[in-house]
């Protein structure tokens, strides 16, 4: 699996116990590139951007039960929020709600 925190590791369990399976989770990566490696050499399956141009062999499936849904938050110090470029950042972040 592909991470640089645990969001994608409890996505990918939530998901597998939706199913009754229990992952083995063996490759903890921050490299897309060495993930699709890895999916092509057929240790598993990762999470991938749905954006992303991928390598020939390697297939982007949708995940549509149930829905995914991205979530962000921002974190800052008391009173940095109004800052100009923060606020910007965070305004946007706002439009998905």
């Amino acid at each position: 699996m592909n991470s640089r925190n645990t969001a994608d590791e409890r996505a990918v369990r939530t998901l597998a116990s939706l199913a009754w399976f229990t992952p083995r989770i063996t490759h903890q990566i921050d490299s897309l590139d060495l993930v699709e490696l890895l999916i092509l050499d057929r240790y598993g399956v990762g999470l991938m951007p749905a954006e992303r141009k991928t390598r020939p062999g390697v297939r982007i499936m949708p995940l549509a039960d149930p829905p995914v849904i991205l979530t962000a938050y921002a974190v800052t110090r008391r009173g940095r929020s109004s800052w100009p470029p923060l606020r910007l950042v965070l305004d946007g972040l706002m439009k998905y709600r």
